[in-house]
């Protein structure tokens, strides 16, 4: 808060002190006379209309909540010369997952990770900012709760509610720059989202909503006498679920029924390694998840060849 008081004495004081001055020399024109009462004038009035400016106070969220260490931004943000760095980014994860069963009119808490895959460094100048589909209940706008520099990766989280109408429901976001420009994921910039489907049965049809691989090698490069390929399977639900599944591959050489168990809507990922040795067969090889109960499902296989036959 301004004390506009103090500060009218101040200059004032510093005026008459610049007049002592002047008379001392010589005797101040009535021109320097009339720009020293201009610029009094002219700051007490600066003075008065910062004090007029409304102090933002962080609004609450859906239930009187406020979303865990972010700022919430009421004005905007004033525009500043685009630096020299690139803006980029990276889904690393999110909670819950897309697809996840709520109850019509349900609080829930989102979380993206967030990657920052370019050279500018990310502060509370920059913002998450909805984009397009159902708000779900939020705001419009926030502040990245905290520093995130090249390299780095953080959360955010921002307190949601489920629509009342029943179905899937897809709310998207961006990340704004100081500039007023906008980025997501990926790349091609993508938005990120929140998804959730909407049901009111009073025992939901809860299951495995997707699975999705990731496979290295080691070494990275080069033929050695053996070669490790290890598969790494990401299995999602969109709720509590416990399932037996295995692991098949093309040689026949299938792993043994295993059970999986989650507590709620998330994701956990599993692997396999598969050794192949030089002078291998070249053929392509492939490894798959398979679920046996409580309903059998197949999913995709992943594709790997041998590139040391």
């Amino acid at each position: 808060m301004f004390d506009i008081q103090k500060y009218k004495i101040l200059i004032t004081l510093t005026i008459l002190a610049f007049i002592a001055s002047a008379c001392r020399t010589a005797a101040p024109s009535q021109a320097e006379i009339s720009t020293a009462v201009a610029q009094t004038v002219q700051a007490q009035n600066s003075l008065t209309k910062i004090a007029e400016i409304p102090t933002s106070t962080p609004a609450p969220l859906v239930g009187g909540t406020t979303a865990p260490n972010l700022a919430i931004t009421n004005t905007v943000v004033p525009a500043v010369g685009i630096p020299n760095c690139t803006l980029s980014a990276r889904l690393a994860g999110e909670n819950p997952p897309d697809g996840t069963l709520v109850q019509p009119g349900e609080n829930f808490w989102k979380t993206w990770s967030l990657e920052n895959t370019g050279t500018c460094t990310w502060d509370a100048t920059y913002k998450l900012v909805y984009q397009s589909g159902e708000l779900m209940g939020g705001l419009t706008s926030y502040a990245l709760p905290e520093i995130v520099a090249p390299g780095e990766t953080k959360n955010i989280t921002i307190y949601l509610k489920a629509p009342d109408a029943e179905g899937a429901t897809t709310g998207y976001w961006y990340i704004q720059t100081p500039w007023n420009t906008y980025f997501g994921v990926g790349a091609t910039s993508d938005p990120f989202y929140v998804q959730v489907v909407v049901s009111n049965d009073k025992k939901p049809k809860y299951g495995v909503t997707s699975v999705t691989y990731r496979i290295t090698r080691d070494p990275e490069s080069g033929c050695p006498t053996n070669v490790l390929y290890t598969i790494y399977a990401t299995i999602t639900t969109n709720g509590p679920y416990e399932f037996n599944f295995f692991w098949d591959q093309k040689d026949g050489n299938a792993s043994a029924i295993k059970p999986m168990k989650f507590d709620a809507a998330g994701s956990k990922t599993i692997s396999r390694t598969w050794m192949v040795g030089k002078g291998d067969s070249p053929n392509p090889r492939w490894m798959q998840i398979i679920i046996t109960e409580p309903v059998r499902q197949e999913y995709d296989r992943i594709v790997f060849e041998n590139n040391c036959p």
